[in-house]
């Protein structure tokens, strides 16, 4: 459910900050951002009053078994903290920007920085917790597969998938939104010296253990491409989320490399005892030099697995699949479509921040339009996405029962009419024999 929070929220960034800024996006993005904490918020009481009245219907036992303890439903918290952060880094927008010079300006950093720790406290829960209960019990019972079939044979054929990813990612999303206002103007007002270097080790130890992590789920992940071959159509966009981590484990890199290069900047001037013009600018650039070259790993592998995705949905162009009551094509709506736009967020905050960073050095302008199509196709889609969300679970289901209020309302009239016709009737013929 929180995908629709991960779609609206890395759009209202997006539109913030585009690769071509402009106002009227950024007027949109006001709207957006609306949209994501309005559906966060709606999401935050349903997750609640869910949790409530099925622990009081069964117990909490079965509850979290459900809902935590294995693949079907437990990766898919990830999304939780992944929305939250892009609300996070809306708000340090608007600190350091539409708030700056006011007094709201400390209480939205202030706010920001709060929600941080608890997203990044969320985000350890489910990268470990929820990883712990996937690895310690099967998600089926044993006695339910055929004698044929090998316990592991059946996890390595149904489980290992792409959602898996969902667990970790939000490690690497936590990583970036931290970086991105640890040595932002406002911040570094408000908030001292030890704790924006506390941030950019937090951020950095964030990112290893979770790239270290993803790789290695990626490495599973392509195994079971050449085992099980591409997912079927119904799954075939949950491809998309290779995406995420790629994109957005780059854009933290590069956030980092600048945080390093401004605090160094910042707290190494002359007259430090520590002070040496040339380690100033030398141990700066080691970091932004060697982060571009694993930034550029990252990008050119996310170029890969978007070309692989795409070319996976053109595949199924002909696919009917017949097995509901209605026939389903590739083009026919459903959630999964969700999966496509935050990793193509991700990869366009990845692109134009190359270009941000490196382009007054050398000429790459190229990444900047890349970044710009990225973008584009995210913000479009989840737009196709929310409306058509809106109108099959809000608008056509009330409209289905207005439909048959209507053709109730109908039939009742029609007996009525058709009573009181018989009951004329009836008088007439009455009538007709007392006169006779």
């Amino acid at each position: 459910m929180f995908v629709m929070v991960m779609a609206s929220g890395i759009s209202s960034n997006l539109l913030y900050d585009f690769a071509f800024p402009s106002h009227w996006m950024r007027v949109c993005s006001y709207i957006m951002f609306g949209i994501a904490c309005a559906i966060f918020i709606v999401l935050q009481i349903y997750v609640f009053v869910h949790a409530y009245y099925s622990i009081k219907k069964d117990s909490f036992k079965v509850y979290f078994k459900r809902y935590y303890a294995g693949v079907t439903y437990g990766p898919f918290w990830g999304a939780y903290p992944m929305g939250l952060a892009t609300i996070i880094n809306y708000i340090s927008f608007l600190a350091n920007n539409e708030a700056a010079g006011t007094g709201n300006a400390k209480r939205l950093i202030v706010l920001a920085y709060a929600l941080w720790w608890y997203d990044q406290l969320i985000s350890l829960l489910t990268a470990w917790g929820v990883s712990f209960l996937i690895w310690q019990k099967y998600d089926f019972d044993k006695n339910d597969i055929s004698p044929h079939v090998t316990p592991n044979q059946k996890s390595a054929a149904e489980t290992l998938k792409s959602v898996l990813l969902l667990g970790v990612i939000p490690l690497v999303v936590a990583s970036s939104s931290l970086g991105g206002f640890t040595m932002s103007p406002i911040f570094i007002k408000y908030f001292g010296r030890h704790i924006q270097l506390l941030n950019i080790f937090v951020c950095a130890l964030s990112l290893f253990h979770a790239l270290i992590f993803v790789f290695f789920i990626i490495t599973i992940y392509i195994w079971s491409l050449y085992v099980n071959k591409i997912p079927p159509m119904g799954q075939v966009f949950s491809m998309f989320l290779i995406l995420g981590p790629l994109g957005q484990g780059s854009y933290s890199f590069l956030l980092i490399g600048e945080n390093v290069e401004k605090y160094t900047h910042l707290y190494y001037r002359p007259g430090h005892p520590y002070y040496n013009e040339l380690l100033v600018e030398i141990i700066p650039w080691c970091f932004k030099i060697i982060f571009l070259l694993l930034v550029l790993a990252l990008v050119s592998l996310g170029y890969f697995f978007t070309f692989l995705c795409f070319i996976s949905i053109l595949s199924y162009s002909k696919t009917k699949d017949a097995t509901g009551p209605k026939v389903k094509r590739i083009y026919t709506f459903h959630k999964g479509w969700l999966g496509m736009t935050f990793p193509m967020g991700t990869m366009s905050l990845a692109n134009k921040e190359i270009y941000v960073i490196y382009n007054n050095y050398v000429p790459v302008k190229t990444f900047r339009y890349i970044g710009a199509i990225y973008g584009g196709v995210c913000i479009c889609w989840t737009i196709i996405c929310l409306t058509l969300t809106l109108l099959q679970s809000i608008i056509k289901p009330v409209y289905f029962r207005y439909s048959k209020w209507k053709e109730t309302e109908e039939n009742t009239s029609t007996e009525k009419s058709l009573e009181s016709s018989n009951d004329i009737q009836e008088s007439c013929q009455d009538d007709f024999t007392r006169l006779v």
